[in-house]
């Protein structure tokens, strides 16, 4: 049996330590994060070998060369342009005549792959994912099989509601060669995306072998450390090239330590440390070879690669140090700090926790870095949630945020592109607009300025003035919380793509900015959206009906800019309106409608001539109704209840169930130049175009809508535990009807409950609907009790 070691990854989210270095190459404890995976194959047999290479491959070559130091046969195969994960085993056809296995060069595991090679063997498939089990499996392929581990189903790098269960693949394969003859040559396959959903399709045997055993993928600079912290700790079985002095203090040849030095386990020294007189090194340290650390410094939680000096009462705690660094006397380094080859850090310096600083630079005496040098450091979290991005404005979300948030998105456009900007009327969101404006242009980017806005106006005219994207800001409700979102939008007017999304945090996180003097964009105003919006809008609504009906509203609304951009249409249909607070009372006023619009019109609530307000599911009804006639398809999501399909069908409206997100919902009808669900305006306009028609108020056609019980329940959850959760809810409810378009959707005898966990908080939500109030109660509070016990 053969094996391909992949080890063509550049590592940019682990930068600056994967700068000059390939990301299988990075040290741990002392030695390179790949020979760990040749000791595991040649543990198991596997001496032939075959690592394929794209990024610094010589470094790699220089290090193994034919693999002989190593007991085992290793030959190369190098891409020149990038392959994809299957492509770069494709590339390796000539080398791979038997049976193989993939592994990557740049993770760490023990994981016996005798016994999946057993269990592959067994099975006869033809190609054996190896499985394990993580707390968070955003960054995986979630992996689903029957009870003979053939695999039914599995989604790669999944939002939080498509997380079905927390075992996920490895990137671990056991392939017969027939594999290679589904991966087409010379460009770009991902098994993955490609190669594994064709098996799945055609009913090819392909299994998923659930492994014990310690895994860590090499992906961020916090795993990078604390896989290093388990192998001090004993959590990995694999060996240890050291000998241990004392429980857990492991030292290599030639070490010379002062007798005043103070070790405190676990740690890791190397090969020619010298500690000098004064110093402590804390737990969880690992010294590179021929690192000097001089006297009076105190270590903790550091980890230092080889060839660096460590000045005088120097202070780390937490840090990360690559080659051939120089740090001055009296140096402060926080938490998570990490400095690249090369870097010289002046005496009596300080750099603050988390920055990063990239290699060759230096830091002058006395200097307090507060921020990463030439690239940024990650953040904790995404940068988008459900609605695009969201912060405080002025202290997260700041004029500097901006600039290099739409810097990072001109990254990945097209010289010359156009992209459209609009933001509310609050001043400050205009200020981040002209922002986002400045930095896109100077990127090369054209920009086209819409003014004032919300977002169904930038969907519009993006469309109309075939943009390739849009982004809008606004300050959301309620105000005093000063929280800002800013929306993308694409060329189509939905929300952009999770894909896209990712690649935006990547270039923003690295930094990755292209500006040149010679390709500045153009800035352009437009000042006609509104009027060709509502114009456009004006031919898909009953104008003379409801010019007959004089209907007088209440409406509920941000004050700046809705009444202003509303009142010629609404004086044109004859409409007339009162604007204030709903809890002055609709027939107080003598009101038909009362209408509460969002800050960004997107979503309303409605309001009936009595004061009652429409539920969600009796405003989605409506919303279906007033929909008859002009929309032959609607997305529906997952979460709402049946009897809006059954209404649909007799509206002869297909309907699709979707995930919950907008831009899944908005996809089913792409094709509309308004989308009733995510456009108040437009939706308020079907509906007054409907209640003219019927010539009835809408307290009587409420009656006449389906009765609906539905309950919905937020349950606290850690994210650790959110696939843990979830796969335990499928292993309880295995052989039920179970839907798994979002989330996982259990149906009963008595209704259905709709498990979701929640994209931005630590929660998950159970929705749940029984043919009565009470059924639907019991049902969402035994899946809530469930969740917790889970846990």
């Amino acid at each position: 049996m053969k094996a391909v070691i992949m080890a063509g990854g550049k590592g940019t989210r682990l930068r600056p330590l994967t700068s000059h270095t390939p990301k299988p190459m990075v040290p741990l404890l002392n030695r390179p994060c790949m020979e760990y995976t040749i000791d595991l194959l040649k543990k198991h047999g596997i001496t032939e070998i075959a690592v394929t290479l794209q990024y610094l491959p010589d470094v790699i070559r220089n290090t193994f060369g034919d693999g002989s130091h190593y007991g085992v046969s290793l030959v190369y195969f190098e891409e020149t342009t990038p392959l994809g994960t299957a492509g770069s085993v494709k590339n390796c056809a000539d080398f791979l005549d038997e049976r193989f296995i993939v592994i990557s060069g740049d993770t760490l595991t023990d994981i016996h792959l005798s016994d999946a090679i057993r269990f592959h063997d067994q099975n006869n498939a033809l190609a054996t994912l190896i499985l394990t089990k993580v707390e968070s499996p955003l960054e995986f392929g979630v992996v689903m099989t029957d009870e003979s581990g053939r695999i039914n189903r599995f989604v790669e790098k999944p939002s939080w509601a498509e997380v079905f269960s927390d075992t996920v693949n490895t990137g671990m394969y056991v392939c017969e060669p027939e594999v290679l003859s589904y991966i087409a040559e010379d460009r770009e396959v991902d098994f993955s995306k490609e190669v594994f959903p064709l098996f799945l399709q055609e009913g090819q045997p392909l299994y998923g072998y659930s492994a014990e055993g310690y895994w860590s993928d090499i992906g961020s600079l916090e795993v990078y450390r604390q896989a290093q912290f388990d192998l001090l700790d004993g959590r990995v079985n694999l060996e240890i090239k050291a000998q241990e002095i004392a429980p857990r203090i492991f030292l290599e040849n030639h070490v010379r330590i002062d007798s005043s030095v103070r070790l405190e386990g676990p740690v890791y020294i190397s090969e020619n440390v010298h500690l000098q007189k004064g110093v402590a090194v804390g737990p969880y340290s690992v010294l590179g070879s021929n690192t000097t650390v001089a006297t009076g410094t105190k270590l903790a939680q550091t980890i230092v690669w080889e060839n660096t000096v460590i000045g005088k009462k120097a202070e780390i705690n937490g840090s990360t140090l690559c080659r051939n660094i120089r740090i001055g006397e009296s140096v402060l380094l926080g938490e998570g700090a990490a400095i690249g080859d090369q870097c010289r850090i002046g005496s009596k310096s300080v750099v603050k926790a988390g920055v990063k600083i990239w290699p060759d630079k230096e830091v002058e005496e006395s200097a307090t870095v507060h921020t990463s040098l030439i690239y940024g450091t990650k953040q904790t979290k995404n940068l988008f949630g459900t609605n695009g991005i969201k912060g405080i404005g002025n202290v997260e979300i700041t004029t500097e945020f901006v600039t290099r948030l739409a810097a990072a998105y001109a990254y990945l456009l097209k010289p010359g592109s156009r992209i459209a900007l609009s933001a509310c009327s609050h001043p400050f969101a205009q200020l981040l607009k002209h922002s986002m404006m400045t930095s896109l242009c100077s990127s090369g980017v054209d920009t086209v300025d819409f003014g004032m806005g919300n977002a169904p106006l930038m969907r519009y005219g993006v469309r109309g003035l075939q943009c390739i994207g849009g982004i809008h800001l606004y300050m959301a409700e309620p105000l005093e919380e000063k929280e800002v979102v800013i929306q993308f939008i694409d060329h189509a007017g939905l929300p952009i793509s999770r894909d896209l999304e990712r690649k935006i945090e990547n270039a923003y996180w690295q930094e990755t900015y292209v500006r040149s003097l010679h390709h500045l964009g153009e800035l352009h105003v437009e000042h006609h959206v509104q009027d060709a919006y509502l114009r456009a809008m004006a031919e898909h609504i009953d104008v003379a009906r409801i010019q007959r009906q004089r209907f007088h509203l209440l409406i509920d609304c941000e004050p700046r800019f809705l009444p202003t951009f509303l009142a010629p249409f609404f004086q044109a249909l004859g409409i007339t309106v009162v604007y204030g607070p709903i809890q002055e009372g609709v027939s107080k006023n003598g009101a038909d409608l009362g209408i509460r619009l969002d800050k960004n019109a997107e979503q309303f609530s409605l309001f009936t001539e009595q004061g009652q307000k429409l539920s969600t599911e009796q405003l989605l009804a409506l919303q279906l109704l007033a929909c008859s006639g002009h929309h032959q398809r609607i997305g529906l999501p997952v979460s709402a209840p049946m009897e809006l399909e059954h209404l649909a069908q007799l509206l002869q409206i297909e309907v699709v169930r979707t995930k919950v997100a907008p831009r899944s919902m908005m996809e089913v009808s792409v094709d509309e130049r308004f989308h009733p669900m995510f456009d108040a305006v437009y939706s308020l306009m079907r509906i007054l175009s409907y209640l003219a028609r019927e010539e009835k108020p809408l307290s009587v056609l409420l009656e006449l809508l389906p009765a609906c019980h539905m309950e919905r329940k937020t349950v606290f959850c850690p994210w650790s535990s959110k696939g843990k959760v979830m796969r335990k809810v499928l292993e309880e409810n295995k052989g039920k009807m179970l839907e798994l378009v979002d989330g996982i959707k259990v149906y009963d005898v008595n209704g259905w409950v709709l498990i979701l966990p929640d994209t931005e908080e630590s929660h998950v939500k159970v929705i749940s609907q029984g043919a009565t109030a009470e059924t639907a109660a019991t049902l969402a509070s035994s899946y809530a009790r469930r969740i917790a016990e889970y846990q």
